[in-house]
């Protein structure tokens, strides 16, 4: 009996002095960032030792999965608790490229903006080569080489597609960007609008530089400006109107002879 009690008091021993040095919760995280600006491909891969089984999570993103993913940047705080009620709380960033640089292949450089889930040029494209490098042979307005800074310059569907035919396809926009589809438009349009009037804040949100048009003559500056969309309608192709004394956006198809503007989207 002696025997079975001594045995007994040394389990009993044991066991507390293994829950008494039990190792305390700890985390070694694995973060994966996100892989471009306002993506949200981020994640949390949490790799938890010590503390007893089962553990419990629970996130500022109220989540209670020890993987989180899809997310966007920020700061992430885990309370973790184990069989124990014993916790361990940790914080983590998940980080993202900077604001997006747009450079098209002559060097210069445009302003952008986050727009809804889009990001957009809010300067009209200026370049006068194609990204193999070739001159374009696009319009400035009246000639005057200063109007391409001030209002950027005006090109043919063929000119701003670069050829291409493909909706969506890069065209003359900077590498990681592209011409706007019509559909890309539709949803500029809808997130800087009144949601009763369906009138866009041209000037806060597209930064609207009234550039005009060319067809056969220059006209319009200071008045309207018109940019392409990489859609087809037919034989011609969308685009979207803004005139400076109209508060709403137009959805019109143009000859594709015809010149105007270009805005780019990023990818």
């Amino acid at each position: 009996m002696t025997g079975k009690l001594h045995y007994l008091i040394v389990l009993i021993v044991a066991f507390l002095f293994i829950q008494c040095n039990r190792k305390p919760l700890k985390t070694n995280p694995e973060v994966k960032n996100l892989s471009d600006y306002m993506s949200n491909d981020g994640e949390i891969r949490l790799n938890v030792s010590g503390g007893k089984r089962p553990l419990h999570f629970k996130w500022s993103n109220l989540s209670t999965d020890s993987l989180q993913r899809q997310l966007e940047a920020g700061v992430y705080m885990v309370t973790i608790t184990d069989a124990r009620m014993k916790e361990y709380v940790d914080t983590f960033v998940v980080t993202q490229p900077p604001w997006p640089v747009c450079i098209d292949t002559e060097g210069n450089s445009y302003k952008t903006a986050v727009i809804g889930k889009q990001i957009w040029m809010v300067e009209n494209l200026r370049t006068a080569l194609n990204p193999q490098g070739d001159t374009i042979g696009c319009y400035v307005y009246g000639n005057d080489e200063s109007n391409a800074i001030a209002y950027g310059r005006l090109y043919t569907w063929a000119q701003a597609m670069n050829d291409s035919v493909q909706e969506g396809a890069r065209g003359i926009c900077p590498e990681g960007w592209h011409i706007p589809t019509d559909a890309e438009w539709s949803m500029l349009i809808e997130n800087v609008s009144d949601f009763d009037k369906d009138i866009p804040d041209v000037k806060k949100s597209l930064n609207m530089q009234y550039a005009g048009f060319y067809n056969e003559q220059y006209q319009n500056i200071d008045l309207s400006v018109s940019f392409w969309t990489s859609t087809k309608a037919g034989d011609n192709a969308w685009k979207r109107y803004f005139n400076m004394n109209l508060s709403k956006a137009f959805r019109y198809h143009e000859n594709k002879k015809n010149a105007i503007s270009v805005r780019c989207i990023k990818n």
